[in-house]
C-alpha cells in the first residue's frame, strides 16, 4: 500500500506531542511567559522545558523575547499562529471532561468580556449553527 500524504491534522498532532508542548502550550494561553514559571507551574527539568520551548520557537508558535541584561533574561509569547490554537486546546479538553473523567483538577474557563462561565464551542462561520463531525464532508484539493 502506497503511503498516503501527511495531512495537517497529522502534522498538528506531532507538534502537540513534541516534549512538553501542549502543557507548554496550556500555561502560555493563561498568560505564563518566563521560563522559571513555566517551571514551577508545570514541575519540568529545565532541559526538558528549554527544548520544548526551543522547538516552539522554531515551529514559529512562540516567540522568544528578551526583557532583562544582566543577565539576559527572556519571555516566550505566543505568535498569532500559536494563538490560533486555542480551539485545538479548548477541543481537547471538551473532549477530555466528556470521556477521560475527572481524576485531577477540572479547568473552568471564564469569559473575562462578559465575566461569565462558558463551555466555547465551534460553529460554522457561514451560518453559525454549531458544527459536529457527522454534518460535515471533506474534500481533498
Amino acid at each position: 500500500m502506497p503511503d498516503s500524504p501527511t495531512t495537517s491534522v497529522q502534522r498538528t498532532g506531532a507538534l502537540l506531542q513534541q516534549g512538553a508542548a501542549s502543557l507548554v502550550l496550556r500555561e502560555a494561553f493563561f498568560r505564563v511567559r518566563r521560563f522559571d514559571d513555566f517551571q514551577r507551574r508545570l514541575g519540568l527539568s529545565r532541559s526538558v522545558l528549554a527544548r520544548t520551548l526551543k522547538a516552539l520557537v522554531e515551529e514559529g508558535i512562540l516567540q522568544r523575547r528578551q526583557y532583562q541584561t544582566r543577565p539576559d533574561r527572556y519571555e516566550y509569547r505566543l505568535t498569532e499562529a500559536g494563538r490560533e490554537l486555542y480551539p485545538v486546546f479548548l477541543a481537547m479538553k471538551a473532549w477530555g471532561d466528556r470521556w477521560l473523567g475527572t481524576d485531577g483538577p477540572r479547568i473552568t474557563l471564564r469569559h473575562t468580556v462578559c465575566g461569565s462561565v462558558s463551555t466555547p464551542q465551534m460553529t460554522c462561520d457561514a451560518c453559525g449553527r454549531p458544527v459536529h463531525a457527522r454534518e460535515m464532508t471533506y474534500e481533498i484539493a
